[in-house]
């Protein structure tokens, strides 16, 4: 065997043990004293992303904020706070579930299930260290209901709602005595975490059924008056979300 081939076999040999040191190293997990966490991430309520980080690989916190309006809930996990995704408009998840870290008391027993301002910190991931709860009062505090104008989204109680305008108005004018109060009727595009459509919604229809929802129009804005029309983009329309 002359040099050539000998430097060949060598280099050979080289290249196979470096492989296979690679591959064992790659697949024996962290070295010691060293940690590596997976590379999935955190959707956070502000549609920031954060990732697992340190000894235990916990998510890093998310950004705060001043304060979240949402619903209120508890269950077998603790308590939560419903809110709209911060990607609904273009993803199918339209509800974002915000874990809270709470102290139980006996007033949140009247809170829970309504619309509560709720300011803190995150300490993990999207984990809120509650400082304090606020609850709505009147219409605002009642997840069922939602205004929504002209051109706008709005998640009420489950439900992202978009109106894309109101095709007909046949209200009765308020400067006018009718026989009939009339209706308008509003195109609207429905979505929850499982279904999507876009239809014209009369504002005089019995609840409309979607997905485990019935949907109704409760109040219109501005109102019709007799020598003139509400401009096409002044609409707002007060919705109705109940769960079957």
């Amino acid at each position: 065997m002359n040099t050539k081939q000998l430097s060949i076999i060598s280099g050979a040999v080289l290249l196979i043990l470096g492989g296979a040191f690679l591959f064992a190293y790659k697949n024996s997990g962290p070295l010691p004293g060293g940690t590596a966490c997976t590379m999935e991430a955190l959707l956070c309520p502000d549609g920031s992303a954060v990732g697992r980080t340190g000894p235990n690989c916990e998510f890093s916190a998310c950004p705060n904020q001043a304060s979240f309006v949402g619903t209120l809930r508890q269950d077998s996990n603790g308590f939560n706070l419903l809110i709209q995704s911060p990607n609904a408009e273009i993803e199918q998840e339209v509800v974002y579930t915000m874990p809270l870290e709470i102290k139980v008391s006996n007033a949140l027993a009247d809170m829970v299930g309504k619309r509560v301002e709720v300011f803190g910190t995150f300490k993990e991931g999207a984990l809120l260290l509650v400082d304090r709860l606020e609850l709505l009062e009147g219409e605002a505090g009642d997840p069922t209901l939602g205004e929504v104008s002209v051109g706008d989204s709005e998640l009420i109680n489950g439900v992202f709602i978009t109106l894309n305008g109101v095709v007909q108005d046949s209200r009765c004018p308020v400067d006018v005595v009718c026989i009939e109060a009339g209706g308008i009727v509003a195109n609207v595009t429905l979505k929850s975490n499982t279904d999507q459509e876009t239809r014209n919604f009369p504002s005089d229809e019995v609840p409309y059924a979607f997905d485990v929802y019935q949907i109704s129009i409760v109040s219109v804005k501005p109102d019709r008056v007799s020598d003139s029309e509400p401009a096409p983009e002044s609409y707002t329309v007060t919705f109705k979300v109940v769960e079957n």
